[in-house]
């Protein structure tokens, strides 16, 4: 757990969020360096030109389902746990664009030039309402607000310029999570029957954070005075 992570969030042309940390034993322990990029090519020249990473968190679908609208199991947990943003986990059969294509491009080569690197699917989106109960909204004055969330999360400097740095930086966070064993992985969760997982790039994660176990809702009742 010492090495290079990366954080990438697809966008179009000039919108690709890219990022970059250094972590000793589980902790972050440099600043986030985060940049725009006009194309899927200069991610992954960034990448490969640099010090071989150990983790990669990337938005984009990191495996595929063959069920009923590419539904995934993680897809579903994800929409039954966060209701009040279930309108951004969209059917996979439905996405489209820079997310997908990009996305994928980026993976598959990166995945063939270092085959054991530790990588996270994200949801920087759900991620965020799931860590403050808040939706996402990067302008005016959120964006002071979400740099500071940033900051306390990733127990680093890092300092987003626009939406695209912020979500790559935010990436980080499940890839060190997940090498540290802290969070949960959904795309360990059961598929249902007629339905299977395809991985195009081999072994991936989806890095969640666990559950916190739910209060009582009630006091429990003092105890009975002695006889």
């Amino acid at each position: 757990m010492t090495g290079t992570v990366v954080g990438y969030d697809p966008g179009g042309n000039g919108k690709h969020g890219f990022s970059r940390a250094e972590i000793r034993d589980g902790r972050i322990v440099s600043p986030v360096n985060t940049e725009t990029l006009q194309t899927a090519e200069d991610v992954v020249r960034s990448i490969l030109g640099g010090e071989k990473p150990i983790g990669l968190g990337i938005d984009t679908l990191t495996c595929w389902g063959t069920g009923r609208s590419g539904w995934r199991p993680a897809d579903r947990w994800l929409r039954d746990r966060y209701p009040n943003v279930r309108p951004a986990i969209v059917a996979p059969n439905s996405l489209y664009g820079a997310m997908c294509v990009n996305g994928m491009a980026v993976l598959r080569t990166v995945r063939r030039a270092f085959p054991d690197i530790f990588v996270t699917e994200t949801h920087l989106k759900v991620l965020y309402y799931a860590r403050c109960k808040q939706r996402y909204d990067y302008s005016g004055p959120n964006t002071s607000v979400m740099n500071d969330r940033l900051n306390s999360w990733l127990g680093s400097d890092v300092n987003p310029r626009n939406e695209h740095e912020w979500d790559a930086a935010i990436s980080i966070l499940p890839v060190v999570h997940g090498l540290q064993g802290s969070w949960q992985d959904l795309h360990a969760l059961p598929t249902d029957s007629g339905e299977r997982l395809v991985h195009p790039c081999g072994k991936t994660t989806y890095m969640w954070p666990k559950r916190n176990p739910t209060p009582p809702t009630t006091p429990p009742p003092p105890p009975r005075p002695a006889q």
